[in-house]
């Protein structure tokens, strides 16, 4: 609910990684596991029908239940929004979960002081990194882009006219539109780095491959996102006193109140003194005040 009401334009999607652990779950054959994973991150339509056709012949049951989950929320060919083909989730909530069970039983001073150590240490070496890269994309995106560069150089490129290109490779031809960032192989807008077929339009015109990368793939807006720093805390002896009302009239954060939760209270039936008690007789010894079982 909140990212609805923070971001109403943002597009959700599943972790792949979740969902194929419970496809496991279900049907326990890795074949299916490894053409659910082709299938999410098929580019084309017509790519994903073929790998799910391959998992209906291979078992209706498991196709079936593919079927529960709209592919708009896993599958990159289909998918509204942006991933940069990123379909996993699963690699920040450990990294998150580690961070919490190592701090879970402290209190909850300590707790927070050990969430803003490991944020503060973060930010640092994240900083101090990003000064030593010396090209304009991040490692992992400037390697991409270098491995389309050299795919490129056995590409035919024909220009349509001043944004339309015709590239012939050995497995067929392709439409790439500059101006508006398209390839009909659909890496380029589901990736957001100029694929090989991309490249090799933009090379063809002497264009700069590097403009054509999604911004948040460059070094300047990564060192930006790690600019600041994250402050260190003295310690407790030295904190002051809460304000109980703010400059502004405002009052302060307060403890939540407490809401004591009525319930109806069970009732202990008085026990009536002057009633005759029911003497018990034992079957074996014929002795009262006891049964003979007991």
């Amino acid at each position: 609910d909140g990212v609805e009401s923070n971001f109403p334009t943002a597009f959700h999607g599943f972790c792949v990684h979740h969902l194929t652990e419970q496809f496991q779950r279900e049907f326990h054959n890795s074949d299916l596991v490894n053409l659910l994973w082709e299938a999410a991150h098929s580019l084309t339509v017509l790519e994903y029908t073929s790998k799910m056709n391959k998992i209906e012949q291979i078992s209706p049951e498991a196709f079936s239940w593919i079927q529960n989950f709209s592919p708009s929320l896993w599958a990159s060919s289909y998918f509204e929004g942006t991933r940069y083909g990123q379909l996993t989730a699963n690699v920040i909530t450990e990294s998150l979960s580690s961070w919490i069970e190592d701090a879970s039983g402290l209190p909850i001073i300590q707790m927070m002081e050990c969430f803003h150590l490991r944020l503060m240490n973060l930010f640092k070496e994240r900083r101090e990194t990003s000064f030593h890269w010396s090209g304009e994309l991040v490692p992992s995106a400037e390697k991409q882009l270098v491995d389309a560069i050299e795919q490129s150089r056995v590409h035919r490129v024909y220009r349509a006219n001043e944004a339309e290109f015709e590239v012939m490779t050995s497995e067929g031809s392709v439409v790439v539109d500059i101006e508006n960032r398209s390839c009909l192989c659909r890496r380029w807008q589901i990736h957001g780095l100029p694929c090989s077929h991309a490249v090799g339009a933009l090379l063809s015109c002497k264009e700069d491959v590097y403009k054509y990368a999604e911004s948040c793939f460059s070094v300047e807006n990564y060192r930006r996102t790690y600019a600041e720093s994250v402050e260190p805390v003295s310690e407790k002896i030295e904190w002051k006193e809460k304000v109980s009302e703010r400059d502004d009239g405002v009052d302060g954060i307060r403890t939540p109140r407490a809401i004591r939760v009525v319930r109806r209270r069970k009732r202990v039936r008085a026990e009536d003194v002057g009633r005759v008690k029911r003497v018990v007789h034992c079957s074996r010894c014929n002795q009262t005040g006891h049964f003979r079982t007991t």
